[in-house]
């Protein structure tokens, strides 16, 4: 059998019954609309109270494209280095993910583009994307950079094949959050990088915004569960 289609099945299995061991091994702490601010003051309630081995951060979407309240980067710089304080005070190792690229045309369809007249949303999502690795470097954390994979592969703009939301691959004027695809992809890179790592994943919480949250078809957490699930029975 394909892997990738023993991974869906899994998941579609986890999906009907929650408490079954692999759906129990990730927590899915993801919050749709999420800024740093916000994930900062449910920290303690959405995540450390797992006593997680490893936390999976992955915000700055909202913080930087939201226009209903932008954050400028040095607060969300500030807002990211305490939560990994606190997260590592806490005793969990910690794995950032840089945020994928947007579709500024799509994006604009929600968002008014004069708000963005000073930097554009590509920019500031590179900008982030800088961040986080500066972060990462600085703070002593892991970190994959899905931002540059989905660049380098040609994979986040308006042509079907891309993973980000878009009318070609799901008929969406999206451009922001992923499809099916891209959160199975997602899933399997912060697998590779957490089996290179070789920490303990008995306590996983994916922690973040509506990228994080998916939906109840389509999430990365739950497809990390299936391969950290097919990972231990191997």
């Amino acid at each position: 059998m394909h892997f990738r289609h023993l991974i869906r099945l899994i998941i579609a299995a986890s999906l009907l019954l929650p408490n079954i061991a692999a759906a129990a091994e990730v927590v899915n702490a993801g919050v749709g609309g999420n800024r740093t601010s916000n994930l900062l003051s449910r920290l303690e309630r959405d995540v450390l109270k797992h006593k997680p081995t490893i936390v999976v951060l992955m915000v700055g979407t909202n913080d930087r494209l939201n226009s209903g309240g932008f954050v400028d980067t040095k607060t969300y710089r500030k807002n990211v280095e305490t939560i990994i304080d606190r997260l590592q005070a806490g005793r969990a190792k910690v794995l950032l993910v840089t945020p994928p690229p947007c579709i500024p045309e799509l994006l604009f369809t929600r968002h008014d583009p004069q708000k963005f007249a000073g930097q554009s949303p590509s920019e500031r999502m590179i900008e982030i994307r800088n961040l986080l690795i500066e972060i990462a470097k600085q703070q002593h954390v892991r970190l994959v950079d899905f931002h540059q994979h989905l660049i380098e592969n040609s994979i986040a703009d308006n042509q079907k094949n891309s993973v980000i939301r878009n009318v070609a691959n799901s008929g969406a004027k999206d451009g922001v959050h992923l499809t099916p695809q891209g959160y199975e992809l997602l899933a399997e890179l912060v697998a590779k990088e957490l089996k290179a790592a070789g920490v303990d994943t008995s306590r996983v919480v994916c922690f973040g915004d509506s990228l994080t949250k998916g939906s109840g078809k389509a999430n990365y957490p739950a497809f990390l569960a299936a391969i950290l699930k097919t990972h231990s029975t191997e």
